[in-house]
């Protein structure tokens, strides 16, 4: 290792990340400190790779995060060899002001029928949970088809676990509760657990007719043929949404309701679960967008009371709005993707290559920018810049945004993004995690040790708590939580040049990359930054 990079962490940190009175000002660089969260049994490191890590966002509680792992020595009884995803409750005692985030129990969502091994891969997970609502379910893709009683197309599907119960639904299913003739990708839920957004390519899901009254306004045109697209899942509803359970509507369409002509995947649900961003490459979607080049959209539902035939009905109303757009209403001249937005959708941050979106920009890699959707314009604003060293000079990449969007979290291959003009530019030379602060511009490195250094290996894909108090992220480097280190003190080191995108890699058993110029990925694991409390 290198102790210099470890020590000269800490110090980076004595600068103001936040003003005095924000959720994450003037916390005391010894209350902040990262653990390892993909524990074995015996509290180590797994034996196998650990990713793709999502955050429960009631307040500044945080009682569950999900990831995904190919070990097999996490949970006692995991034999199929397979990945699994893996539910980590928090520990009582807890403060409601984000006070310090201790694993409890941890066990396996992707189980089969009678508690037996799933016969295929589970991966993707994303857990429920906002400002009103405790966690009740984790949702997640799988490969499996012993999960649910009756799953034969013998593709993947989307499933919701019930932390209650234990009991596992599939949820891509259309609107008659039958199976899909395509594959699962993505999945996203609401925070109530009462929605689920999915990718699919399947040719049987949208909503083209129906006697329905409530949901004939959901309808929409018929989809192509080989193309994926977005659509939202109603599980249940309460009170006026009561009517819409058991919907399955295409969200990847144009406000009019003409099915996207061109791929769309990577959905993320606003937790008050009325706005589904997604990303798309369709060109008839909204005004504006001409290209097929990837651009980011958002799918508004509300409800509205009308009368049919004599009778009053709740229906659903829709309205599609680009989300990557210049000023004058123009998709940007360049790809935008991997969405994430705020709870109520009124932000959703988003990674682009688009040059003409944000102000200033000549640095040539991707960047990320926060757009606010709430007026009769999109307003972009820059997150990978720092308002003491201007725009990050390396890739950006992976943003997720915090619960009120005040906060994004993303990993860049900058140098020179710093929450203050004292501090130095990032000395380890390889991707970080940061966190970008709207209220202040500051932007800070927060992928560290547990004793506040810099990290030798790669960081990144984080995650976030609603209020940005705990913030998972992935590494390969043994000794992020320090407490740990004997555990792995045999472990060679070696330097990093490259970092493995999640995205470029299919869940599955670790393959050794030494020799290759990049970590062995059986080292990768979920990381917990804590930010401290208020």
């Amino acid at each position: 290792m290198r102790p210099s990079l470890r020590t000269a962490g800490a110090a980076a940190l004595a600068a103001a990340l936040v003003p005095a009175g924000s959720a994450l000002a003037d916390r005391p660089d010894s209350l902040r400190t990262t653990f390892l969260l993909s524990r074995s049994l015996d509290g180590g490191i797994p034996n196998g790779p650990s990713r793709n890590a999502s955050v429960s966002h009631d307040q500044r509680i945080a009682r569950v995060i999900a990831y995904e792992s190919d070990a097999s020595d996490i949970v006692v009884g995991d034999s199929n060899g397979l990945t699994d995803v893996f539910v980590v409750t928090r520990a009582a005692p807890w403060g409601r002001n984000g006070t310090p985030w201790r694993p409890g129990r941890t066990v396996i969502a992707s189980k089969g029928l009678g508690g037996q091994p799933a016969n295929g891969r589970s991966y993707r997970p994303s857990v429920g949970g906002d400002a009103h609502h405790a966690p009740a379910c984790v949702a997640f893709v799988s490969d499996a088809s012993n999960l649910v009683r009756g799953d034969t197309n013998g593709k993947p599907d989307a499933f919701v676990y019930w932390l209650r119960s234990g009991r596992i639904e599939r949820v891509s299913v259309d609107s008659k509760g039958r199976q899909s003739d395509g594959s699962t990708y993505e999945v996203s839920v609401d925070g109530a657990c009462e929605r689920v957004a999915f990718t699919s390519d399947a040719t049987n899901l949208a909503l083209t007719s129906t006697r329905r009254a409530a949901w004939r306004s959901a309808r929409t045109s018929a989809t192509r043929p080989g193309l994926r697209q977005v659509y939202v899942h109603v599980m249940r509803g309460k009170r006026y949404d009561k009517g819409f359970a058991g919907l399955t509507f295409l969200a990847s369409a144009s406000t009019s309701g003409r099915a996207g002509n061109g791929s769309s995947y990577q959905p993320s649900f606003a937790r008050a679960g009325k706005d589904v961003a997604f990303t798309s490459e369709a060109t008839n979607l909204a005004p504006g967008d001409d290209s097929a080049t990837p651009d980011v959209y958002e799918r508004s539902v509300d409800r509205k009371y009308v009368h049919v035939r004599g009778r009053g009905v709740q229906t659903l109303r829709f309205r599609t709005t680009l989300v990557s757009a210049t000023a004058d209403g123009r998709a940007g001249k360049g790809a935008s993707t991997h969405p994430s937005a705020s709870d109520d959708g009124r932000y959703v941050a988003y990674q682009t290559l688009a040059s003409d979106l944000g102000a200033g920009d000549t640095n040539g890699v991707s960047d990320i920018l926060e757009a606010a959707v709430d007026g009769r314009r999109v307003r972009q604003q820059w997150v990978s810049r720092s308002r003491f060293s201007g725009l990050g000079n390396g890739a950006s990449r992976h943003p997720q945004i915090s619960g009120a969007g005040e906060f994004v979290l993303f990993d860049s291959d900058s140098t020179n993004l710093k929450p203050s003009a004292r501090v130095a530019d990032d000395p380890n030379g390889v991707t970080d995690v940061f966190l970008w602060n709207r209220r202040s511009g500051n932007v800070s490195l927060e992928s560290r040790d547990s004793a506040n250094g810099y990290l030798d290996t790669p960081s990144q894909h984080p995650a976030t708590s609603s209020r940005g108090n705990y913030v998972p992220f992935e590494s390969a480097d043994p000794d992020v939580d320090r407490s740990l280190a004997a555990l792995t003190s045999s472990i060679e080191t070696w330097s990093i040049p490259k970092l493995i995108d999640p995205d470029a890699i299919a869940p599955g058993p670790a393959q050794s990359l030494m020799g290759t110029g990049v970590p062995d990925p059986a080292l990768q694991q979920v990381y917990v930054r804590y930010l401290g409390p208020k």
